[in-house]
């Protein structure tokens, strides 16, 4: 079931001319009573189809929840949600189209002009009207619905249930922009005069003479004169003579003083290069590597190796991967001066490939790894200390996931700074 964005015409007229509270409420109270009395009149029931039933049969078939119908009742409490929602039920269920609803109509214009607001104290049942339409539709007696004994999904009575919950959800997920412009279309006021596109042509005559029929009044243009343009019909007849001229002659000896190309092939000097010709190559000095640069062996197990992020995406190809960013921070002490030139090496489990480089200035090491979205990936990270600290490898583990993109690990090789040691 779709969610409609327009009503059809007969919805909207009824609707239109349920002008007040009271007409509208008449007017449901009427409907629910003959729905009820058409659809279980050969079955003798022995209970009335209440709103409190409905809303039973609803939660029983785990059609709806709780909050749900507690949202459907808040929004139907005010006059132009109801109205919105009388017509597209109306539309929706084909009771716009049933020979019944002009007579009810009648009537419940009757009774709500007479009664008074203060009357009116009762709400409609909603829930109950909803089932009974689409029961209606479905031609299934309503006094059948029992909550005690749900139906089945796929059974008449299941589907009907079925369709009036999908009603209710509808209902919730209009955008307020589309509800306020069927609110809109709903508040004009019935017209019964016709269209241009009902009207029939007549076959009629208009009378010629006034009051009923105005003749045009003449209009006179300044702007064009009759006697602007003058042709006469003489000048016409005569035609004008064509001359001609001497007709164009090239002669022979104009030709022949015309030169013609020559077709002889000139011949170049031979192409010589000499020692001058050449120009001597300078060979520039390589550049010094820089202070965070790591001398990778060349052999050829290391060169055949793929990078880590690539073995990772292959060993990984079956997950979706993100990319975040992890910050190696080494440090004597904390927030105190980073150690410059210590190695660092980036490892996954299962994975021969490895990120590995040296600390700057600050003893920070940062590089760009591969993440699961969902569970993420732990990594493990080595440091080297140098000779004069011990020079042993410490060696930590992280689990970095893609909720965040920045994760920092320190290093300290003492916890306690110097002034307090």
């Amino acid at each position: 079931m779709e969610l409609k964005g327009s009503m059809d015409e007969t919805s909207l007229k009824i609707v239109r001319s349920l002008q007040n509270e009271g007409q509208l409420m008449a007017f449901t109270r009427l409907l629910g009573d003959w729905l009820e009395e058409d659809l279980s009149q050969s079955h003798g029931a022995d209970f009335l189809f209440t709103d409190s039933r409905a809303r039973a049969l609803l939660v029983s078939d785990s059609l709806l929840d709780g909050a749900t119908l507690s949202d459907f009742s808040r929004l139907v409490k005010t006059l132009p949600n109801q109205r919105v929602t009388l017509g597209d039920l109306l539309g929706d269920s084909g009771l716009a189209e049933s020979e019944r609803m002009s007579a009810l109509l009648a009537t419940s214009q009757v009774v709500g002009q007479d009664s008074s607001s203060n009357e009116q104290s009762e709400s409609i049942s909603w829930l109950a009207l909803i089932i009974g339409s689409y029961a209606w539709k479905n031609g299934y007696p309503i006094n059948q619905l029992d909550p005690s004994s749900p139906p089945g999904a796929y059974t008449p009575a299941g589907q009907v249930l079925k369709r009036s919950a999908g009603f209710v959800r509808q209902q919730l997920q209009r955008s307020a922009t589309e509800r306020d412009r069927l609110i809109q279309s709903l508040s004009l006021p019935p017209s019964s005069v016709q269209s241009l596109d009902d009207l029939t042509p007549s076959s009629e005559t208009i009378p010629p003479l006034p009051p009923h029929f105005r003749p045009p009044i003449p209009e006179n243009y300044p702007e064009v004169a009759r006697e602007t343009v003058y042709v006469d019909p003489n000048d016409s007849a005569r035609g004008q003579s064509i001359e001609t001229g001497s007709p164009l002659v090239i002669s022979e000896s104009e030709l022949r003083n015309d030169v013609l190309p020559s077709t002889e092939v000139v011949r170049m000097p031979p192409i010589t290069i000499d020692t001058d010709h050449l120009r001597q190559e300078v060979q520039t000095p390589p550049s010094p590597m820089p202070s965070s640069a790591v001398v990778v062996p060349t052999d050829q197990a290391s060169q055949s190796r793929p990078s880590l992020t690539v073995a990772l995406r292959q060993m990984l190809s079956h997950e979706k991967l993100a990319s975040t960013k992890l910050n190696i921070l080494v440090q004597k002490y904390p927030d105190g001066p980073g150690l410059y030139g210590l190695q660092v090496r980036v490892s996954c489990k299962g994975v021969k490939s490895y990120v590995a480089g040296t600390t700057d200035r600050d003893g920070k090491f940062i590089c760009e790894l591969p993440v699961r979205i969902d569970s993420g990936l732990t990594y493990d990270v080595e440091v080297t200390w140098p000779r004069d600290e011990g020079g042993e490898i410490e060696r930590k583990s992280i689990t970095m996931n893609a909720d965040r993109t920045h994760f920092s690990l320190p290093f300290y090789r003492q916890l306690n700074t110097p002034s307090e040691a």
